[in-house]
């Protein structure tokens, strides 16, 4: 009996792993896919200022994109309990009771920093913490609600990581004129049309938890009709919106760009099979990565007036 009690014991994850678990589940790496939109609207901002990035820019992104995010993504990972592949993990690590507190905390940290940029980004903060909040816990749980996970998204990870990087910069969002409302609506539209592929690999599990996501929703062939159709909008409109701001040269690249990435993903819609988890998986990660990139590198060549 004593000898069967201590297998039992080992087997328990020690202070070492839980804790090694925890990092895992703020998924830092995949938070880099998530910074373009942020980006862009400290770079639409900084332009008008003829400003490059400082410490108040390394400090908000800090607070956004390692704290918030990866604070949200833990605790979204909290609820979900995920078996099968999730955004940035092919096989997620077990969920510890730790980790609820630990997310809160995390975004509690991420909050103070967000202070000591000024009061409009900490209230940005707040409010997408409460997006997220309310995408992932059993009530409301927008995350299980087709249109509601759709507003969650366009909103925490789109509208207002654009305001946040603005308020950067200059934190009256009365000063944003027509044209940078345009750049960001736009850059969101991406954002969000590309949301339900990100959900196709994982419809049965979502379903089993009761989660009717809107790619459970629509299904997958609509999802990628969705998908096309809202990025190609998306496209034309930030297209337009680049060749107003820097120029008929930077627009023909991101046309360019983009027309790679709907080539991408109506290459995938030919040969797509739910069956494939993980292949599916790997290739929404590719071409996230692609997209998340490349718009990345494009913004950090302008912000440091290498392009």
């Amino acid at each position: 009996m004593a000898d069967l009690e201590s297998l039992v014991v080992d087997k328990s994850p020690n202070a070492l792993a839980i804790a090694r678990h925890l990092f895992i589940h703020l998924r830092l790496h995949f938070q880099l896919l998530l910074a373009p939109i942020f980006l862009w609207g400290y770079f639409l901002a900084a332009r008008e200022q003829g400003l490059r990035p400082d410490w108040k820019f390394c400090l908000a992104f800090l607070a956004f994109h390692v704290f918030l995010y990866g604070g949200t993504t833990a605790f979204n990972s909290y609820y979900d309990r995920d078996e099968g592949p999730v955004g940035g993990l092919a096989k997620p690590p077990p969920v510890d009771p730790a980790l609820l507190p630990f997310s809160l905390v995390v975004q509690g940290i991420g909050f103070v920093l967000a202070l000591l940029v000024n009061w409009p980004f900490a209230l940005i903060y707040l409010i997408d913490f409460v997006v997220f909040a309310a995408y992932s816990y059993p009530f409301p749980r927008l995350k299980g609600k087709p249109i509601g996970s759709m507003l969650a998204i366009g909103i925490g990870q789109g509208i207002l990581p654009g305001l946040a990087g603005w308020v950067t910069v200059n934190p009256s969002l009365s000063a944003i004129s027509p044209l940078p409302w345009l750049a960001i609506v736009s850059a969101t539209l991406v954002a969000v049309g590309f949301y339900p592929l990100t959900q196709i690999y994982q419809i049965d599990e979502d379903l089993a938890r009761g989660d009717r996501t809107f790619a459970a929703w629509i299904g997958p062939r609509r999802a990628f009709i969705f998908a096309v159709v809202v990025q190609t909008v998306a496209a034309a409109l930030l297209v337009g919106a680049i060749a107003l701001l820097l120029g008929p040269w930077n627009a023909l690249l991101v046309a360019a760009f983009y027309t790679v990435l709907l080539v991408a993903i109506l290459r995938w819609a030919l040969v797509f099979d739910n069956a494939q988890v993980l292949a599916n998986y790997r290739r929404v990660m590719r071409i996230n990565m692609l997209t998340s990139l490349g718009f990345l590198g494009f913004i950090s060549l302008h912000l440091y007036g290498l392009l």
